[in-house]
């Protein structure tokens, strides 16, 4: 599935994952720059946002991609994704 999906696609449906994480934030409040971890994103939410993404792509991210570098925005996270194509 990740194979024909395009960057935005990829975005929209890790923006997704992000607001099942932060139910306060709508889909405006976040941007593909922003800080997740400082629009409420705590370390348990962290490790579920890599599960939930790895479920919803199909894929495995390897020990040294799970990095707050990574996944501090949705742009770095699509940026990780679309890696694994």
């Amino acid at each position: 599935m990740l194979q024909t999906m395009t960057v935005e696609e990829v975005k929209s449906k890790t923006t997704d994952v992000v607001l099942e994480l932060l139910p306060h934030l709508e889909r405006e409040d976040l941007g593909d720059e922003s800080d997740i971890f400082s629009l409420g994103l705590d370390s348990i939410n962290a490790m579920n946002l890599v599960f939930g993404l790895q479920e919803s792509f199909d894929i495995k991210f390897d020990t040294q991609e799970i990095n707050v570098d990574n996944f501090r925005t949705v742009a770095d996270i699509t940026e990780l994704i679309m890696k694994k194509k």
